[in-house]
């Protein structure tokens, strides 16, 4: 005798929706791998900047080492030699004439890391009608501020009862002597007032003042 079968429950489970063809699994991006990425093309763009460099010509030029005012005179420490793409659009001396600039004269300010030119350099001629005198001024006799190679000053007599004062120019900055309160100071003045001047400087008994330009 055979038991009857109970019917099977109807399975209720809601069948899933196909997904769409259109519809991609999106990525995932691994934060390695973009950096990585960052990584390359920034060593290819050094590696590039590095062959342009290598390929590119290049000179050794002239260039101010240190600051160098109107009027001094300058030295071979004053001097440097560096190397510069030849198509660079700036006026420069070719290394091979850095002899030429030693010993001269700034005829105007050269600072550090300019490239100096021959027309910057020279001997101030002296115009006729004038005559260079040196001076040694002790502190008190001259202004502390600088002195510049162009500076108006008048040269003062100091000897007792004389009232002589002559206008002058300067040629260069005070230089400091062997005692660091004394200083040399070269200036020009006509040949009428040279003498006299010599004469009073001989004697330490002149002091500078500055005078408007």
């Amino acid at each position: 005798m055979h038991k009857p079968q109970r019917p099977s429950k109807p399975d209720l489970t809601p069948p899933k929706a196909p997904r769409p063809d259109a519809v991609q699994l999106r990525a995932r991006r691994s934060p390695r791998l973009i950096a990585l990425g960052v990584l390359l093309v920034v060593l290819g763009g050094l590696g590039a900047a590095a062959l342009y460099t290598m390929n590119a010509n290049h000179e050794s030029v002239i260039v101010m080492a240190t600051d160098v005012r109107r009027g001094e005179v300058i030295e071979a420490s004053d001097l440097a030699v560096v190397e510069v793409p030849d198509t660079l659009s700036v006026p420069r001396l070719s290394a091979t004439e850095l002899e030429s600039l030693v010993g001269q004269r700034a005829l105007s300010d050269l600072p550090s890391g300019s490239f100096p030119l021959h027309r910057h350099v020279g001997e101030n001629p002296l115009p006729d009608g004038e005559a260079l005198v040196g001076l040694r001024l002790t502190l008190g006799r001259l202004p502390s501020s600088d002195l510049p190679a162009g500076t108006k000053v008048r040269v003062v007599g100091l000897t007792e009862g004389s009232e002589q004062a002559v206008d002058a120019t300067t040629v260069s900055l005070p230089a400091p002597l062997d005692d660091p309160n004394t200083f040399a100071l070269d200036i020009r003045v006509t040949d009428t007032d040279a003498d006299a001047v010599a004469r009073l400087a001989a004697g330490d008994l002149v002091a500078v003042v500055v005078v408007g330009s």
